[in-house]
Protein backbone atom coordinates (compact mmCIF):
# COMPACT_ATOMS: atom_id res chain seq x y z
CA UNK A 1 0.00 0.00 0.00
CA UNK A 2 1.02 3.34 -0.89
CA UNK A 3 2.82 5.93 1.84
CA UNK A 4 -0.44 8.05 1.79
CA UNK A 5 -2.79 5.44 2.39
CA UNK A 6 -4.99 5.39 5.49
CA UNK A 7 -4.29 2.38 8.21
CA UNK A 8 -5.43 -0.76 7.26
CA UNK A 9 -8.05 -2.66 9.87
CA UNK A 10 -9.06 -6.28 10.89
CA UNK A 11 -12.11 -6.46 12.54
CA UNK A 12 -11.88 -8.90 14.95
CA UNK A 13 -14.64 -10.75 17.58
CA UNK A 14 -13.01 -10.89 21.57
CA UNK A 15 -12.01 -13.98 20.65
CA UNK A 16 -9.95 -13.15 18.25
CA UNK A 17 -11.72 -14.49 14.92
CA UNK A 18 -11.65 -12.20 11.85
CA UNK A 19 -14.83 -11.03 10.30
CA UNK A 20 -14.18 -8.47 7.76
CA UNK A 21 -11.64 -5.42 7.10
CA UNK A 22 -11.34 -1.63 7.85
CA UNK A 23 -10.16 1.42 7.54
CA UNK A 24 -8.26 3.54 9.95
CA UNK A 25 -10.08 7.62 9.80
CA UNK A 26 -7.79 9.17 12.37
CA UNK A 27 -6.62 7.84 15.55
CA UNK A 28 -9.94 7.25 17.27
CA UNK A 29 -12.35 6.17 14.26
CA UNK A 30 -12.59 3.09 12.21
CA UNK A 31 -15.09 2.78 9.07
CA UNK A 32 -16.37 -0.48 8.10
CA UNK A 33 -19.61 -2.13 6.99
CA UNK A 34 -22.30 -2.65 9.97
CA UNK A 35 -22.75 -6.51 8.59
CA UNK A 36 -19.14 -6.89 9.62
CA UNK A 37 -19.78 -5.49 12.99
CA UNK A 38 -22.83 -7.18 13.76
CA UNK A 39 -20.84 -10.66 12.93
CA UNK A 40 -18.14 -9.84 15.35
CA UNK A 41 -20.82 -8.95 17.66
CA UNK A 42 -22.87 -12.03 17.67
CA UNK A 43 -19.39 -14.25 17.39
CA UNK A 44 -18.06 -12.63 20.43
CA UNK A 45 -21.18 -12.72 22.86
CA UNK A 46 -20.13 -9.70 24.18
CA UNK A 47 -23.16 -7.93 26.13
CA UNK A 48 -21.21 -4.08 25.69
CA UNK A 49 -21.42 -5.02 22.02
CA UNK A 50 -17.52 -4.74 22.02
CA UNK A 51 -15.10 -5.80 19.00
CA UNK A 52 -11.39 -5.56 18.41
CA UNK A 53 -9.42 -3.98 15.97
CA UNK A 54 -6.51 -4.74 14.85
CA UNK A 55 -4.32 -2.46 12.90
CA UNK A 56 -1.81 -3.02 10.70
CA UNK A 57 1.76 -2.55 11.48
CA UNK A 58 0.67 -3.41 15.10
CA UNK A 59 -0.22 -7.16 15.03
CA UNK A 60 0.36 -7.42 18.77
CA UNK A 61 -1.99 -4.85 19.79
CA UNK A 62 -6.26 -5.45 19.82
CA UNK A 63 -8.09 -2.00 20.36
CA UNK A 64 -11.47 -2.61 22.21
CA UNK A 65 -14.18 -0.27 19.85
CA UNK A 66 -17.67 0.42 20.28
CA UNK A 67 -20.22 1.67 17.05
CA UNK A 68 -20.66 5.66 16.92
CA UNK A 69 -24.49 5.63 17.42
CA UNK A 70 -25.17 8.46 15.10
CA UNK A 71 -22.86 6.59 12.37
CA UNK A 72 -24.68 3.34 12.85
CA UNK A 73 -27.13 2.05 9.49
CA UNK A 74 -27.59 -1.75 9.57
CA UNK A 75 -28.48 -3.22 6.47
CA UNK A 76 -31.69 -2.47 5.00
CA UNK A 77 -33.42 -4.26 2.12
CA UNK A 78 -32.66 -3.91 -1.49
CA UNK A 79 -28.77 -3.94 -0.58
CA UNK A 80 -29.05 -0.25 1.27
CA UNK A 81 -27.37 1.11 4.53
CA UNK A 82 -24.60 -1.16 6.12
CA UNK A 83 -22.66 1.82 7.46
CA UNK A 84 -20.59 1.54 10.55
CA UNK A 85 -18.01 3.79 12.32
CA UNK A 86 -16.25 2.49 15.13
CA UNK A 87 -14.88 4.27 18.11
CA UNK A 88 -11.68 2.73 19.68
CA UNK A 89 -11.44 2.96 23.30
CA UNK A 90 -8.23 4.64 22.97
CA UNK A 91 -6.56 6.58 20.59
CA UNK A 92 -3.81 5.40 18.47
CA UNK A 93 -0.96 7.69 18.43
CA UNK A 94 0.29 8.81 14.75
CA UNK A 95 -2.59 7.52 13.09
CA UNK A 96 -2.53 9.65 9.48
CA UNK A 97 -6.02 11.62 8.59
CA UNK A 98 -8.07 9.82 6.07
CA UNK A 99 -9.01 11.28 2.94
CA UNK A 100 -12.59 10.59 1.21
CA UNK A 101 -13.20 11.85 -2.06
CA UNK A 102 -17.08 12.68 -3.20
CA UNK A 103 -16.59 11.28 -6.60
CA UNK A 104 -15.42 8.94 -8.90
CA UNK A 105 -14.75 8.45 -12.47
CA UNK A 106 -15.68 5.65 -14.72
CA UNK A 107 -13.29 3.07 -15.32
CA UNK A 108 -11.41 4.43 -12.54
CA UNK A 109 -9.01 1.28 -10.62
CA UNK A 110 -9.40 0.99 -6.88
CA UNK A 111 -7.15 -0.57 -4.67
CA UNK A 112 -9.03 -3.15 -1.89
CA UNK A 113 -7.39 -4.70 1.18
CA UNK A 114 -9.16 -7.31 2.53
CA UNK A 115 -8.46 -10.64 4.55
CA UNK A 116 -10.39 -13.24 2.61
CA UNK A 117 -10.52 -16.86 4.07
CA UNK A 118 -7.03 -18.61 5.04
CA UNK A 119 -5.28 -14.94 4.41
CA UNK A 120 -5.85 -13.54 8.05
CA UNK A 121 -2.87 -11.17 7.32
CA UNK A 122 -4.64 -9.88 4.48
CA UNK A 123 -4.53 -10.02 0.75
CA UNK A 124 -4.31 -6.56 -2.00
CA UNK A 125 -6.75 -6.46 -5.13
CA UNK A 126 -7.45 -3.99 -7.97
CA UNK A 127 -11.19 -3.61 -9.52
CA UNK A 128 -12.58 -1.23 -12.44
CA UNK A 129 -15.65 0.94 -11.30
CA UNK A 130 -17.91 0.50 -13.41
CA UNK A 131 -21.43 2.53 -12.27
CA UNK A 132 -24.09 2.71 -9.93
CA UNK A 133 -26.14 -0.02 -8.92
CA UNK A 134 -30.46 0.09 -9.27
CA UNK A 135 -31.10 2.19 -5.78
CA UNK A 136 -27.81 4.78 -6.14
CA UNK A 137 -26.07 3.93 -3.04
CA UNK A 138 -23.70 0.88 -4.09
CA UNK A 139 -21.43 1.44 -7.22
CA UNK A 140 -20.37 -1.70 -9.69
CA UNK A 141 -16.97 -3.26 -9.37
CA UNK A 142 -15.52 -4.85 -12.01
CA UNK A 143 -12.28 -7.52 -11.28
CA UNK A 144 -9.25 -6.32 -13.81
CA UNK A 145 -7.08 -9.34 -12.55
CA UNK A 146 -6.96 -13.09 -11.66
CA UNK A 147 -6.97 -11.32 -7.94
CA UNK A 148 -10.65 -10.95 -7.62
CA UNK A 149 -12.65 -9.13 -4.57
CA UNK A 150 -13.92 -12.10 -2.23
CA UNK A 151 -15.51 -12.80 0.64
CA UNK A 152 -13.50 -11.56 3.73
CA UNK A 153 -13.33 -8.03 1.70
CA UNK A 154 -16.61 -6.62 3.35
CA UNK A 155 -15.53 -2.81 4.94
CA UNK A 156 -12.61 -2.77 3.16
CA UNK A 157 -11.58 0.85 1.61
CA UNK A 158 -11.81 1.17 -2.36
CA UNK A 159 -8.70 3.33 -2.42
CA UNK A 160 -8.04 6.01 -5.27
CA UNK A 161 -4.60 5.63 -6.80
CA UNK A 162 -3.23 8.75 -4.59
CA UNK A 163 -5.24 7.09 -1.40
CA UNK A 164 -8.16 8.72 -1.24
CA UNK A 165 -11.02 6.77 -0.16
CA UNK A 166 -13.98 6.53 -3.09
CA UNK A 167 -16.12 3.92 -0.48
CA UNK A 168 -16.44 0.96 0.98
CA UNK A 169 -16.94 -2.99 0.10
CA UNK A 170 -19.95 -4.49 0.89
CA UNK A 171 -21.23 -6.83 -1.09
CA UNK A 172 -19.42 -9.92 -3.01
CA UNK A 173 -20.91 -12.47 -5.28
CA UNK A 174 -19.64 -16.10 -4.51
CA UNK A 175 -16.35 -17.12 -5.19
CA UNK A 176 -14.68 -16.20 -8.38
CA UNK A 177 -17.53 -13.65 -9.13
CA UNK A 178 -16.46 -10.53 -11.70
CA UNK A 179 -18.08 -8.37 -9.59
CA UNK A 180 -18.15 -6.75 -6.30
CA UNK A 181 -20.13 -3.65 -4.72
CA UNK A 182 -18.56 -0.73 -2.86
CA UNK A 183 -20.85 1.81 -0.82
CA UNK A 184 -20.39 4.82 -2.22
CA UNK A 185 -19.25 8.16 -0.69
CA UNK A 186 -22.93 9.97 -1.07
CA UNK A 187 -24.17 7.04 0.89
CA UNK A 188 -21.63 6.93 3.42
CA UNK A 189 -22.19 10.59 4.11
CA UNK A 190 -26.02 10.07 4.33
CA UNK A 191 -25.51 7.59 6.81
CA UNK A 192 -22.40 8.76 9.02
CA UNK A 193 -21.47 12.62 8.44
CA UNK A 194 -21.35 13.49 11.75
CA UNK A 195 -17.72 11.81 11.90
CA UNK A 196 -16.92 11.76 8.45
CA UNK A 197 -17.48 15.37 7.32
CA UNK A 198 -14.62 16.01 8.66
CA UNK A 199 -12.66 13.94 6.33
CA UNK A 200 -13.72 14.61 3.19
CA UNK A 201 -11.05 16.15 0.35
CA UNK A 202 -13.55 19.20 -0.96
CA UNK A 203 -16.83 21.00 -0.10
CA UNK A 204 -19.81 21.38 -1.80
CA UNK A 205 -18.49 24.62 -1.34
CA UNK A 206 -21.36 27.92 -1.42
CA UNK A 207 -24.10 29.47 -2.24
CA UNK A 208 -23.73 32.88 -0.32
CA UNK A 209 -20.71 34.99 -0.64
CA UNK A 210 -18.35 33.68 2.42
CA UNK A 211 -18.61 31.38 4.49
CA UNK A 212 -21.75 29.10 4.69
CA UNK A 213 -25.48 30.83 4.73
CA UNK A 214 -26.09 31.76 8.54
CA UNK A 215 -29.30 29.44 9.48
CA UNK A 216 -30.88 33.08 9.64
CA UNK A 217 -31.93 32.73 6.02
CA UNK A 218 -35.57 33.75 5.59
CA UNK A 219 -38.40 30.90 6.01
CA UNK A 220 -38.91 31.04 2.40
CA UNK A 221 -42.03 28.41 2.82
CA UNK A 222 -44.99 30.24 3.61
CA UNK A 223 -46.43 30.63 0.19
CA UNK A 224 -47.83 27.53 -1.04
CA UNK A 225 -46.27 27.53 -4.75
CA UNK A 226 -42.80 27.63 -2.81
CA UNK A 227 -43.78 24.90 -0.86
CA UNK A 228 -44.55 22.83 -3.66
CA UNK A 229 -41.53 24.12 -5.63
CA UNK A 230 -39.08 23.01 -2.64
CA UNK A 231 -40.75 19.77 -2.28
CA UNK A 232 -40.69 18.64 -5.91
CA UNK A 233 -37.02 19.89 -6.17
CA UNK A 234 -36.31 18.02 -3.09
CA UNK A 235 -37.67 14.77 -4.92
CA UNK A 236 -35.73 15.82 -8.04
CA UNK A 237 -32.36 16.53 -6.87
CA UNK A 238 -32.47 12.83 -4.45
CA UNK A 239 -30.39 10.31 -6.30
CA UNK A 240 -33.07 8.35 -8.08
CA UNK A 241 -34.33 11.57 -9.89
CA UNK A 242 -33.70 11.88 -13.58
CA UNK A 243 -31.26 14.20 -14.90
CA UNK A 244 -32.00 17.79 -16.40
CA UNK A 245 -32.00 21.52 -16.16
CA UNK A 246 -34.34 23.43 -14.02
CA UNK A 247 -34.25 27.22 -14.06
CA UNK A 248 -35.73 28.94 -11.44
CA UNK A 249 -36.22 32.70 -11.03
CA UNK A 250 -38.16 35.40 -9.60
CA UNK A 251 -39.44 36.33 -5.89
CA UNK A 252 -37.57 34.33 -3.03
CA UNK A 253 -36.02 32.10 -6.18
CA UNK A 254 -32.01 32.68 -4.26
CA UNK A 255 -33.42 32.39 -0.55
CA UNK A 256 -35.09 28.99 -1.62
CA UNK A 257 -31.88 27.60 -3.10
CA UNK A 258 -29.61 28.71 -0.20
CA UNK A 259 -31.65 27.18 2.14
CA UNK A 260 -31.95 23.69 0.12
CA UNK A 261 -28.39 23.48 -0.64
CA UNK A 262 -27.50 24.76 2.69
CA UNK A 263 -29.51 22.01 4.57
CA UNK A 264 -27.38 19.27 2.36
CA UNK A 265 -24.75 20.38 5.15
CA UNK A 266 -24.38 18.94 8.23
CA UNK A 267 -22.56 22.33 9.76
CA UNK A 268 -25.54 24.53 8.70
CA UNK A 269 -27.79 21.82 9.51
CA UNK A 270 -27.02 21.49 12.97
CA UNK A 271 -26.34 25.39 13.33
CA UNK A 272 -29.96 25.71 12.00
CA UNK A 273 -33.24 26.46 14.53
CA UNK A 274 -35.00 23.47 15.17
CA UNK A 275 -37.92 24.19 13.32
CA UNK A 276 -35.80 24.88 10.02
CA UNK A 277 -35.31 21.17 10.20
CA UNK A 278 -37.43 18.88 12.65
CA UNK A 279 -40.24 21.26 12.23
CA UNK A 280 -40.30 21.81 8.51
CA UNK A 281 -42.88 20.57 6.31
CA UNK A 282 -43.10 17.31 5.20
CA UNK A 283 -40.66 16.65 1.76
CA UNK A 284 -38.70 19.76 2.14
CA UNK A 285 -35.32 18.76 4.04
CA UNK A 286 -33.30 17.40 1.24
CA UNK A 287 -30.86 14.40 2.52
CA UNK A 288 -27.31 15.28 3.71
CA UNK A 289 -24.47 15.46 1.15
CA UNK A 290 -27.44 15.32 -1.52
CA UNK A 291 -25.45 18.55 -3.69
CA UNK A 292 -22.26 18.16 -4.90
CA UNK A 293 -21.26 21.46 -5.86
CA UNK A 294 -22.92 24.68 -5.27
CA UNK A 295 -21.68 27.71 -5.83
CA UNK A 296 -22.84 31.74 -5.85
CA UNK A 297 -21.99 33.76 -8.03
CA UNK A 298 -22.85 37.17 -7.37
CA UNK A 299 -19.91 38.93 -8.39
CA UNK A 300 -18.68 36.24 -9.84
CA UNK A 301 -16.33 35.60 -12.98
CA UNK A 302 -16.99 32.84 -15.39
CA UNK A 303 -13.57 31.48 -14.70
CA UNK A 304 -14.23 31.60 -10.47
CA UNK A 305 -17.38 30.07 -11.00
CA UNK A 306 -15.71 27.01 -13.22
CA UNK A 307 -12.99 26.99 -10.32
CA UNK A 308 -14.84 26.54 -7.78
CA UNK A 309 -17.39 24.08 -9.28
CA UNK A 310 -14.23 21.75 -10.19
CA UNK A 311 -12.84 22.25 -6.80
CA UNK A 312 -15.93 20.66 -5.03
CA UNK A 313 -15.85 17.91 -7.68
CA UNK A 314 -12.33 17.15 -7.32
CA UNK A 315 -11.96 17.94 -10.81
CA UNK A 316 -8.48 19.25 -12.89
CA UNK A 317 -8.41 22.93 -12.80
CA UNK A 318 -6.54 23.52 -16.17
CA UNK A 319 -9.04 24.79 -18.63
CA UNK A 320 -12.18 23.80 -16.39
CA UNK A 321 -13.60 26.59 -17.84
CA UNK A 322 -13.96 24.96 -21.46
CA UNK A 323 -13.75 21.34 -20.60
CA UNK A 324 -15.93 21.25 -17.20
CA UNK A 325 -18.78 19.86 -19.29
CA UNK A 326 -16.55 16.89 -20.37
CA UNK A 327 -15.18 16.74 -17.53
CA UNK A 328 -18.97 15.85 -15.62
CA UNK A 329 -19.68 12.88 -18.26
CA UNK A 330 -15.87 11.13 -17.15
CA UNK A 331 -17.71 11.18 -13.42
CA UNK A 332 -19.69 8.36 -11.73
CA UNK A 333 -23.29 9.82 -11.88
CA UNK A 334 -25.70 11.07 -10.45
CA UNK A 335 -24.28 14.84 -9.96
CA UNK A 336 -25.72 17.39 -8.67
CA UNK A 337 -24.73 21.06 -9.20
CA UNK A 338 -26.23 23.77 -8.56
CA UNK A 339 -24.97 27.69 -9.27
CA UNK A 340 -27.26 30.59 -7.36
CA UNK A 341 -27.82 34.12 -8.61
CA UNK A 342 -26.61 33.48 -11.74
CA UNK A 343 -27.97 37.13 -12.92
CA UNK A 344 -25.42 38.83 -10.57
CA UNK A 345 -22.46 37.61 -12.18
CA UNK A 346 -19.84 39.57 -13.36
CA UNK A 347 -21.09 38.41 -16.61
CA UNK A 348 -24.36 36.15 -17.06
CA UNK A 349 -24.28 35.96 -20.59
CA UNK A 350 -20.72 34.60 -20.68
CA UNK A 351 -21.40 32.28 -17.64
CA UNK A 352 -24.65 30.93 -19.37
CA UNK A 353 -23.06 30.40 -22.33
CA UNK A 354 -19.68 29.29 -21.86
CA UNK A 355 -19.59 27.04 -18.99
CA UNK A 356 -23.40 26.44 -18.55
CA UNK A 357 -25.21 25.30 -21.63
CA UNK A 358 -22.84 22.80 -22.52
CA UNK A 359 -24.26 21.39 -19.75
CA UNK A 360 -27.69 22.16 -19.69
CA UNK A 361 -27.19 20.49 -23.25
CA UNK A 362 -25.86 17.14 -22.15
CA UNK A 363 -27.56 17.03 -18.79
CA UNK A 364 -30.10 14.52 -18.91
CA UNK A 365 -27.52 12.18 -21.17
CA UNK A 366 -25.11 12.13 -18.60
CA UNK A 367 -27.08 11.88 -15.61
CA UNK A 368 -26.47 15.83 -13.99
CA UNK A 369 -29.50 17.42 -12.19
CA UNK A 370 -28.85 21.22 -12.82
CA UNK A 371 -29.72 23.76 -11.28
CA UNK A 372 -30.23 27.75 -11.80
CA UNK A 373 -31.94 30.96 -9.65
CA UNK A 374 -32.19 34.05 -10.44
CA UNK A 375 -33.05 37.17 -8.70
CA UNK A 376 -34.95 37.71 -11.83
CA UNK A 377 -37.00 35.63 -13.70
CA UNK A 378 -34.23 33.72 -15.96
CA UNK A 379 -33.29 35.51 -19.47
CA UNK A 380 -35.04 34.68 -22.91
CA UNK A 381 -31.57 32.88 -24.29
CA UNK A 382 -31.90 30.87 -20.82
CA UNK A 383 -35.23 29.56 -21.24
CA UNK A 384 -34.62 28.83 -24.89
CA UNK A 385 -31.70 26.79 -23.64
CA UNK A 386 -33.40 24.58 -21.01
CA UNK A 387 -36.64 24.57 -22.98
CA UNK A 388 -37.97 25.14 -19.29
CA UNK A 389 -37.89 27.48 -16.46
CA UNK A 390 -39.83 27.16 -13.19
CA UNK A 391 -41.08 31.07 -13.29
CA UNK A 392 -41.42 33.20 -10.59
CA UNK A 393 -42.42 30.84 -7.41
CA UNK A 394 -43.40 33.80 -4.88
CA UNK A 395 -45.08 36.16 -7.15
CA UNK A 396 -48.66 36.55 -6.35
CA UNK A 397 -50.18 38.00 -9.21
CA UNK A 398 -53.79 39.28 -9.35
CA UNK A 399 -56.24 37.69 -11.99
CA UNK A 400 -56.15 38.90 -14.91
CA UNK A 401 -56.08 38.21 -18.52
CA UNK A 402 -56.67 34.51 -19.33
CA UNK A 403 -59.95 33.22 -17.45
CA UNK A 404 -61.26 30.15 -17.20
CA UNK A 405 -63.50 27.87 -14.33
CA UNK A 406 -62.15 24.80 -12.32
CA UNK A 407 -63.04 22.35 -15.00
CA UNK A 408 -61.65 24.25 -17.65
CA UNK A 409 -58.07 24.36 -15.75
CA UNK A 410 -58.14 20.71 -15.07
CA UNK A 411 -58.93 19.93 -18.55
CA UNK A 412 -55.46 22.12 -19.26
CA UNK A 413 -53.25 20.45 -16.83
CA UNK A 414 -54.36 17.02 -18.08
CA UNK A 415 -53.30 18.24 -21.93
CA UNK A 416 -50.26 19.38 -20.52
CA UNK A 417 -49.20 16.16 -18.54
CA UNK A 418 -49.64 13.99 -21.71
CA UNK A 419 -47.81 17.01 -23.08
CA UNK A 420 -44.70 16.66 -21.15
CA UNK A 421 -45.19 12.79 -21.42
CA UNK A 422 -44.92 13.61 -24.90
CA UNK A 423 -42.13 15.25 -24.64
CA UNK A 424 -40.05 13.01 -22.41
CA UNK A 425 -40.13 10.77 -25.06
CA UNK A 426 -39.27 13.01 -28.00
CA UNK A 427 -36.26 13.81 -26.09
CA UNK A 428 -34.80 10.41 -25.31
CA UNK A 429 -35.41 9.32 -29.03
CA UNK A 430 -33.85 12.40 -29.90
CA UNK A 431 -30.78 11.86 -27.13
CA UNK A 432 -30.57 8.29 -28.79
CA UNK A 433 -30.30 9.20 -32.23
CA UNK A 434 -27.74 11.64 -31.65
CA UNK A 435 -26.01 9.64 -29.64
CA UNK A 436 -25.42 7.43 -32.05
CA UNK A 437 -24.93 9.91 -34.97
CA UNK A 438 -22.67 12.00 -33.30
CA UNK A 439 -19.24 9.67 -32.66
CA UNK A 440 -19.69 8.03 -36.29
CA UNK A 441 -20.69 11.86 -38.64
CA UNK A 442 -18.86 14.65 -37.61
CA UNK A 443 -21.24 17.54 -37.64
CA UNK A 444 -23.77 16.51 -35.56
CA UNK A 445 -26.06 19.26 -34.26
CA UNK A 446 -25.95 19.61 -30.10
CA UNK A 447 -27.96 17.80 -27.84
CA UNK A 448 -29.53 21.35 -26.60
CA UNK A 449 -32.86 18.83 -25.55
CA UNK A 450 -33.17 19.18 -21.68
CA UNK A 451 -36.75 20.43 -21.53
CA UNK A 452 -38.38 17.30 -19.68
CA UNK A 453 -36.91 17.12 -16.60
CA UNK A 454 -38.14 20.99 -15.66
CA UNK A 455 -41.65 20.39 -17.25
CA UNK A 456 -42.13 17.48 -15.03
CA UNK A 457 -41.30 19.95 -12.11
CA UNK A 458 -43.15 22.78 -13.06
CA UNK A 459 -46.27 20.74 -14.30
CA UNK A 460 -46.27 19.18 -10.34
CA UNK A 461 -45.77 22.51 -8.88
CA UNK A 462 -49.28 23.26 -11.09
CA UNK A 463 -50.83 20.31 -9.97
CA UNK A 464 -50.11 20.68 -6.03
CA UNK A 465 -51.04 24.83 -6.34
CA UNK A 466 -54.16 24.65 -8.53
CA UNK A 467 -56.52 24.17 -5.28
CA UNK A 468 -55.08 26.82 -3.30
CA UNK A 469 -55.60 29.01 -6.12
CA UNK A 470 -59.23 29.06 -6.54
CA UNK A 471 -60.25 32.43 -5.20
CA UNK A 472 -57.28 33.70 -4.03
CA UNK A 473 -54.54 35.97 -6.00
CA UNK A 474 -52.89 33.41 -6.52
CA UNK A 475 -55.03 32.36 -9.24
CA UNK A 476 -53.28 35.16 -11.75
CA UNK A 477 -49.93 33.48 -11.13
CA UNK A 478 -51.61 30.12 -11.69
CA UNK A 479 -52.97 30.98 -15.15
CA UNK A 480 -49.80 32.71 -16.61
CA UNK A 481 -47.51 29.88 -15.88
CA UNK A 482 -50.01 27.56 -17.02
CA UNK A 483 -49.87 29.71 -20.76
CA UNK A 484 -46.16 29.91 -20.01
CA UNK A 485 -45.25 25.61 -19.39
CA UNK A 486 -47.79 25.42 -22.42
CA UNK A 487 -45.37 27.16 -24.79
CA UNK A 488 -42.19 25.50 -23.00
CA UNK A 489 -43.95 22.41 -23.62
CA UNK A 490 -44.39 22.60 -27.46
CA UNK A 491 -41.25 24.48 -28.12
CA UNK A 492 -39.64 21.60 -26.23
CA UNK A 493 -41.50 19.25 -28.23
CA UNK A 494 -40.40 21.26 -31.78
CA UNK A 495 -36.67 21.28 -30.84
CA UNK A 496 -36.44 17.57 -29.96
CA UNK A 497 -38.18 16.36 -33.09
CA UNK A 498 -35.78 18.91 -35.06
CA UNK A 499 -32.88 17.64 -33.28
CA UNK A 500 -34.31 13.57 -34.00
CA UNK A 501 -35.24 14.55 -38.16
CA UNK A 502 -31.47 16.71 -38.54
CA UNK A 503 -29.06 13.38 -36.51
CA UNK A 504 -31.50 10.96 -39.06
CA UNK A 505 -30.94 12.92 -42.26
CA UNK A 506 -27.75 12.77 -41.06
CA UNK A 507 -27.32 8.91 -40.97
CA UNK A 508 -29.61 8.68 -44.09
CA UNK A 509 -27.02 10.89 -46.55
CA UNK A 510 -24.36 8.95 -45.15
CA UNK A 511 -26.10 5.22 -45.95
CA UNK A 512 -26.96 7.15 -49.69
CA UNK A 513 -23.21 7.76 -50.23
CA UNK A 514 -22.24 4.51 -48.60
CA UNK A 515 -24.82 2.80 -51.34
CA UNK A 516 -23.70 4.98 -54.41
CA UNK A 517 -20.26 3.51 -53.57
CA UNK A 518 -20.98 0.31 -53.44
CA UNK A 519 -22.98 0.56 -56.92
CA UNK A 520 -19.67 2.20 -58.45
CA UNK A 521 -17.38 -0.62 -56.80
CA UNK A 522 -19.50 -3.31 -58.63
CA UNK A 523 -19.62 -1.52 -61.92
CA UNK A 524 -15.71 -1.05 -61.98
CA UNK A 525 -15.68 -5.07 -60.87
CA UNK A 526 -17.77 -5.78 -63.92
CA UNK A 527 -15.64 -4.07 -66.07
CA UNK A 528 -12.79 -5.63 -64.25
CA UNK A 529 -11.06 -2.10 -62.86
CA UNK A 530 -10.81 -3.29 -58.84
CA UNK A 531 -7.61 -3.37 -58.53
CA UNK A 532 -6.63 -0.19 -60.87
CA UNK A 533 -8.96 2.20 -58.80
CA UNK A 534 -8.13 0.85 -55.31
CA UNK A 535 -6.45 3.60 -54.33
CA UNK A 536 -9.16 5.93 -54.98
CA UNK A 537 -12.03 3.48 -53.88
CA UNK A 538 -10.26 3.22 -50.41
CA UNK A 539 -9.75 7.17 -49.85
CA UNK A 540 -14.09 7.38 -49.98
CA UNK A 541 -14.10 4.11 -47.87
CA UNK A 542 -12.33 4.89 -45.13
CA UNK A 543 -13.82 8.00 -44.65
CA UNK A 544 -17.43 6.52 -44.73
CA UNK A 545 -16.36 3.46 -42.85
CA UNK A 546 -14.46 5.24 -40.28
CA UNK A 547 -15.55 6.88 -36.95
CA UNK A 548 -16.03 10.96 -37.05
CA UNK A 549 -16.70 10.58 -40.80
CA UNK A 550 -16.16 13.86 -42.95
CA UNK A 551 -19.56 13.53 -44.58
CA UNK A 552 -19.23 16.35 -47.52
CA UNK A 553 -15.64 15.51 -47.96
CA UNK A 554 -16.70 11.88 -48.02
CA UNK A 555 -19.03 12.02 -50.81
CA UNK A 556 -16.98 14.38 -52.65
CA UNK A 557 -14.39 11.01 -52.47
CA UNK A 558 -16.84 8.75 -53.78
CA UNK A 559 -17.82 11.21 -56.56
CA UNK A 560 -14.42 11.66 -57.36
CA UNK A 561 -14.29 7.34 -57.35
CA UNK A 562 -17.24 7.58 -59.80
CA UNK A 563 -15.55 9.77 -62.08
CA UNK A 564 -12.43 7.70 -62.34
CA UNK A 565 -14.85 4.86 -63.24
CA UNK A 566 -16.19 6.42 -65.69
CA UNK A 567 -13.10 7.96 -67.26
CA UNK A 568 -11.91 4.38 -67.44
CA UNK A 569 -15.04 2.78 -68.69
CA UNK A 570 -14.88 5.09 -71.64
CA UNK A 571 -11.73 5.41 -72.56
CA UNK A 572 -11.98 1.50 -72.60
CA UNK A 573 -15.13 2.15 -75.05
CA UNK A 574 -13.33 4.13 -76.99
Amino acid sequence: MGREDPWLARIEDTQGRVHGAGTMLDGEYVLTCAHVVEEAIDAGREADREVRVRIAGRPDDAYPATVVESCWQPPLPDQRGDVAILALRSVVPGAPRARIRRTWQHDEIVRIFGFPAGTDNGQLVNARITSYDFTGERVQLDAVLEQRVDRGFSGAAALAADGQILGVIAVVRAPLAESSWMIAVRTLYRYASAVLDGHLTSRTSQVLPGDWPSPQVPEVLDDPVQLALTRHLVGWLASDGPGGVCAIGGGGAVALTSRLVGLTVPGYRRAAPDETVSGAPPGTVPQLGEVDAAVDATGRTTEQVAQQLAKSLSLLTDRVTDDLAHQLEELGSPIVVVVNAVDLAADPGELYYRLLEPIAARASSIGVRLLLAYHGDPPRYVRSAVAASLGQPAAAVSPSGRHGGETELGDRLGRLGRLVEEVDAAERDARACRDYVAPRILGAPPPQVAGAAALAVRLRVLRDTGPAAAGSTLRGWLLGELGSCEEAAARSLVRARRLNAECTALLARRNRARGRLDAYRSEAAARGLIEELGDSYEAARRLLYSGGCDLPLAELRVEEYHRAVRREIDGRQA
